[in-house]
């Protein structure tokens, strides 16, 4: 029940990569709000009623073990606060400068359609032959990428 209420608790901080999850409504997302409402009636449901109990050999909790678990599993939600307040520069998505786990990030250059090469179109001839090269049939005229991605179902009956 730890490991699934710290999941819960992981999901409701990172509705936002950078607002902190006092910052945010808690209604915001009524299909969330559902969702973490269903998890948790699952969770009782496990482990109070007494034929999921035998399924999945649980036992009743205490009020004290359940506090407990909602105290450990909360922890999420002050880590996940620290990390936004304190090392955003570090590990954001939008973040310009190196990952301390990491090093500097790549950044990609913008497609601007404008070759070194020669024009676009004569790029794009060079570009198709290529693919024409790679690609392979599956005996019925259907051409396959190389890496078998494509997959065509065959309409076969038996009588």
């Amino acid at each position: 029940m730890t490991f699934v209420n710290c999941d819960l608790f992981n999901a409701y901080a990172c509705r936002s990569a950078d607002k902190c999850f006092y910052e945010i409504s808690p209604f915001s997302n009524p299909s969330f709000l559902w969702a973490m409402a269903f998890s948790v009636v699952g969770q009782f449901a496990v482990i109070y009623l007494p034929p999921l109990q035998s399924v999945f050999q649980t036992e009743a909790l205490s009020g004290g073990d359940l506090f407990l678990i909602v105290c450990l599993s909360s922890t999420v939600l002050i880590l996940d606060t620290i990390r936004k307040k304190f090392f955003q520069q570090y590990c954001s998505d939008n973040s310009r400068r190196g990952s301390i786990f990491g090093g500097r990030r790549r950044m990609r250059k913008k497609k601007t359609g404008i070759s070194d090469r020669g024009s676009a179109a004569a790029n794009k001839g060079r570009r198709a032959g290529k693919v024409k090269k790679r690609m392979k049939s599956d005996g019925l005229g259907v051409p396959l990428s190389g890496n078998g991605s494509n997959i065509r179902a065959r309409n076969v009956t038996t009588l």
